[in-house]
């Protein structure tokens, strides 16, 4: 059984595999097609299957239990394959319903990020071979889906053969716990905060969380209209959990190139240095105490030197961009609330029924080209509980 998680290991931060349409915008053309030369011929093959089977609950190593996606294999080749699932809209938005072109950006990402983390194509989690008859995956978003197997040769070249099959992810009933956590909070170290408000995304998984980096202390900063909120989930128990998540991708932003927008989590390091982590660790937890009160717990992250092992908390949460022209992190400022280390690294959350501030919604910059679709699934989990 494999357990797919949906992000692997990344030197610099290129576009995560449970995202969208890649890094060419579903444009590419590797391997043939101009001018007749070099063609390639796409091939459903019909005696493979991709099943999507709902769904179920996998037992961890350490006996802990995921609620995931269950997916079902017939693959019969000697190569290697990749799944990937999207809707019929981002079918045909990021690769005009053309099989090829979606072939064509999935395998050039997916050597893009085998290059970044110094491995094969074959090492990559997301890559398998007809031993894997079964895949468990992070919950999806309700909705149909497209699933498609991708073949790949030994070297990480597309084979232009591939199977597909048609998927209904259904939506569960909302449990009470989960609809707990909709509304609006106000977040704050007691010195500054943000009016946050938490919707529904998937009923007892996901939620979209607007507001954060907001309002009069935000000022005129942020990148897009649409890119302005973040994906948090609800974990089995009862917590509501923040994490470092890949936003989008843009391309000639400002003085800084292309930019990877990504939400990232903040240590400091003993030289006083502040570090982002965007390894898709868990920034923080919202939690409910006996006593009504409801805190924002930071997390902590953990990196190796020299063999020894260091685990600073996080000192704050925020949007970020990646520069790839000068290999740096920016931010568009510094108003971001702290956790705070004397109160054991925690802020309030006080949820309120009063009307959202008029500046909680800032001015936006321009829309810059955008390289990429929307999120679809969550990355990594670092902190599991057991299901409910």
């Amino acid at each position: 059984m494999i357990l797919l998680t949906g992000c692997s290991t990344r030197l610099t931060p290129v576009r995560p595999s449970y995202g969208g349409g890649g890094n060419n915008n579903g444009s590419g053309n590797n391997n043939g097609g101009g001018n007749g030369q070099n063609s390639v011929q796409v091939t459903n093959r019909t005696d493979w299957k991709v099943e999507y089977k709902g769904r179920t609950d996998y037992t961890e190593d350490n006996g802990d239990i995921s609620r995931v996606e269950e997916f079902f294999f017939n693959y019969t080749g000697d190569n290697l394959f990749i799944l990937r699932t999207l809707s019929d809209d981002d079918f045909a938005s990021f690769y005009d319903s053309d099989v090829k072109k979606l072939i064509e950006g999935e395998v050039k990402d997916l050597n893009t990020m085998a290059a970044n983390d110094n491995k094969s194509v074959a090492e990559m989690d997301n890559v398998f071979t007809k031993r894997t008859k079964t895949l468990y995956a992070d919950i999806m978003i309700h909705g149909w889906y497209n699933a498609f197997l991708i073949e790949l040769d030994r070297n990480g070249k597309a084979t232009y053969n591939y199977c597909r099959a048609d998927m209904e992810v259904v939506e569960e009933e909302a449990k009470q716990a989960y609809l707990d956590w909709l509304g609006r909070w106000t977040v704050s170290d007691g010195y500054m905060g943000y009016d946050i408000e938490v919707s529904a995304i998937e009923n007892n998984y996901l939620y979209r969380v607007d507001g954060w980096e907001t309002g009069k202390a935000a000022g005129n900063t942020q990148m897009n209209q649409d890119d302005d909120w973040i994906q948090t989930r609800f974990l089995s128990d009862g917590t509501m959990s923040f994490y470092i998540q890949f936003i989008a991708a843009y391309e000639d932003y400002e003085n800084l190139g292309d930019v990877d927008y990504m939400f990232v989590g903040t240590y400091v390091e003993s030289t006083g240095e502040k570090v982002d982590d965007w390894e898709g660790w868990e920034v923080a937890w919202a939690e409910k105490y006996a006593n009504n009160s409801v805190m924002l717990n930071g997390n902590n992250t953990e990196f190796e030197v020299d063999g020894k092992t260091y685990t600073p908390h996080f000192n704050t949460m925020r949007y970020s961009l990646y520069s790839f022209k000068d290999e740096s992190w920016h931010h568009f400022h510094d108003a971001v609330p702290s956790f705070d280390e004397a109160n054991q690294w925690q802020m309030t959350m006080v949820q309120t029924k009063a009307s959202i501030d008029e500046d909680r919604t800032p001015v936006h910059t321009k829309n810059y080209l955008r390289k990429t679709q929307p999120k679809q699934h969550v990355g990594k989990k670092s902190r599991m509980v057991t299901a409910l």
